[in-house]
């Protein structure tokens, strides 16, 4: 999306992506060039391909909005001198969430109690230490990849095996359980100025953690509000974040707030999208300006106050890869409703059925508008329940 609005804006692009995240539509419209190289590439070979292209068209900055090209860019931008606003300290800080509750502990803002392990054993121990219920998760994967919840001793095998032995061998953060409402804080960082745009509540599945839908504005008392975004930009500030967007995951718990995970980058899962609808603030917008080098400070409102609640719901049937989506029924349907902004299906048909344990397993969402936020989310959650995946079965080995 804020590839879209440099272009709009009249830059023009060229698309650096792995060949493992490069997509058909990557080929035609925004862009002048795209290249794409292998997954395994190293930073240096980006670098080299960029230094070529630069000589004979010089490139003014280089940007991104997603984590995975975080090292390439600053590569790039450090071999050919151009600008960028990609801080990789900042970065490795809030990837490692073992690092994150360091950090935290030495600002002495509140946290959980937590541990890291490397290896089965050391596992298992920090898990006695810290206690049932607790969280295991890889140090530093997204979307959900690989998190448990361990409620009793009966379920430490299952969890384990759902965190991986690949995660395992590498580290993981065991986490005390924190219980209570997931919230999470969209803000932009202009210099070290935080401004909170919006705050979103989050739906996730209990024994998976995938998230299942989100709404904004989050429906919080005023003094919840407060609590909540006064203690975000603590940890804004601690950290260090600056010209930046900053997607900042809390449990509201009766503690007060609580982190669970914070990225310097904008939110997935279709939140911008809510945000622009509830607040008519385009962080899309913002963000692809901001990483130019354009002061994008007076262009936010002094005072942001939602116009509108924004929800999406996402489907997400699961079942074993035996059974192949054939249609999708019910999608115009759902799009002519009054109250329906976008319709998004993120499986074709022929494409497998996912066992869903994990955020990309999901099937598609709708995004609705409401007068409050339960409306919003009331409306998601029916329409999207209005979609029929039809699948077909085989016996083929899986």
């Amino acid at each position: 999306m804020c590839h879209d609005r440099l272009r709009a804006q009249g830059h023009e692009l060229v698309l650096f992506v792995p060949r493992g995240r490069a997509q058909r539509e990557d080929a035609v419209g925004l862009y002048t060039h795209v290249v794409i190289l292998d997954d395994s590439a190293g930073a240096d070979l980006w670098a080299d391909v960029a230094e070529s292209l630069h000589r004979r068209t010089p490139f003014a900055a280089v940007a991104a909005y997603n984590e995975h090209t975080y090292p390439i860019v600053r590569a790039i931008s450090e071999r050919l001198d151009i600008p960028t606003t990609v801080d990789l300290d900042l970065f490795e800080k809030v990837l490692d969430k073992a690092r994150m509750r360091a950090v935290l502990d030495e600002h002495e803002l509140p946290s959980c109690r937590y541990g890291f392990a490397r290896g089965r054993q050391a596992v298992l121990e920090a898990i006695e230490e810290i206690g049932l219920p607790c969280i295991v998760k890889p140090v530093d994967t997204e979307a959900s990849v690989g998190v448990s919840h361990i409620d009793t001793a009966e379920d430490i095998e299952a969890a384990l095996r759902r965190v991986g032995h690949h995660h395992i061998d590498r580290g993981v953060v065991v986490e005390e359980f924190l219980d209570g409402e997931e919230y999470s804080v969209e803000g932009i960082s202009i210099g070290r100025d935080h401004r909170i745009v919006a705050v979103t509540r989050k739906f996730t599945d209990p024994d998976t953690f995938v998230s299942r839908g989100h709404v904004v504005p989050a429906p919080l008392a005023p003094e919840e509000h407060e609590a909540v975004t006064a203690y975000v930009t603590r940890v804004l500030d601690a950290f260090g974040f600056h010209d930046c967007p900053s997607h900042t995951e809390v449990m509201l718990t009766s503690r007060g707030p609580r982190i669970i995970e914070m990225h310097n980058r904008v939110a997935g899962d279709a939140i911008m999208d809510l945000v622009r609808l509830a607040t008519e603030v385009d962080l899309y917008d913002l963000i692809a300006r901001q990483s130019i080098g354009e002061d994008v400070g007076a262009l936010l409102p002094d005072r942001i106050v939602p116009v509108r609640s924004a929800a999406v719901w996402y489907a997400a049937p699961s079942g074993p890869p035996t059974h192949t989506l054939a249609e999708v029924q019910g999608v115009e349907k759902v799009r002519e409703l009054p109250y329906v902004d976008t319709v998004t299906l993120l499986r074709e048909p022929g494409s497998p059925q996912p066992t869903v344990t994990q955020n990309f397993d999901r099937s598609g969402c709708v995004i609705t508008v409401g007068d409050s936020p339960q409306q919003a989310l009331t409306r998601a959650r029916e329409a999207t329940g209005m979609l029929s995946f039809v699948y077909t079965w085989s016996s083929r080995e899986r």
